[in-house]
């Protein structure tokens, strides 16, 4: 079989196979990637990714909303995100979020769908929360969540952490996240 046989064929899968390897990238390395090293890694040309998302900034949009997409659709029905969002997919929300916060000059995501919608949930939840808590309840449960997602590769080694271990943390962090951040048991 030749290696153009393996190639994405089609504007869609073209597309998907370009966010997908920028994604990828971003999760692996941050924004400093290229086009070319983008397109090679999804098996195209790189002029494509001219051609179907204008430059490296539409390509780098295009996968941060993706990203976004993916998480959204692992909210409940009222808008609570699971408490291991942030290691989903392995830790790509965490580590894509981290890598904005730390090289992008402004925010390439175009929303914020789970703050939103976990907010607006936890408020029906609790109403006698003022916004300054809804809000706070919020951001500490997503740092903890992040925080964990991305560090725990690194805390478990620091710790020497056996996999049961690591287990029974990230597990434990769940629950706190779930507990901060109101979210029902599913």
């Amino acid at each position: 079989m030749s290696s153009d046989e393996n190639r994405p064929q089609g504007r869609d899968a073209v597309m998907s196979a370009l966010i997908g390897a920028t994604t990828e990238l971003i999760v692996e390395k941050g924004l400093s990637i290229s086009v070319r090293e983008a397109a090679a890694r999804a098996g195209v040309n790189h002029g494509l990714v001219h051609t179907y998302f204008g430059s490296k900034d539409g390509l780098l949009s295009a996968a941060f909303d993706e990203i976004n997409r993916r998480a959204s659709a692992e909210r409940d029905e009222r808008g609570f995100p699971p408490a291991d969002l942030a290691e989903r997919r392995g830790g790509e929300l965490a580590k894509a979020i981290a890598r904005v916060m730390l090289e992008a000059p402004g925010d390439p995501f175009t929303s914020h769908p789970i703050g939103s919608s976990w907010r607006a949930a936890l408020a029906d939840d609790r109403p006698e929360l003022d916004d300054a808590e809804l809000d706070a309840r919020v951001a500490i449960a997503s740092a903890l969540g992040l925080g964990w997602a991305l560090f725990a590769d690194h805390l478990s080694r620091i710790l020497e952490l056996d996999d049961q271990q690591r287990a029974v943390v990230a597990t434990r962090v769940g629950e706190m996240v779930a507990d901060i951040g109101g979210i029902p048991d599913r």
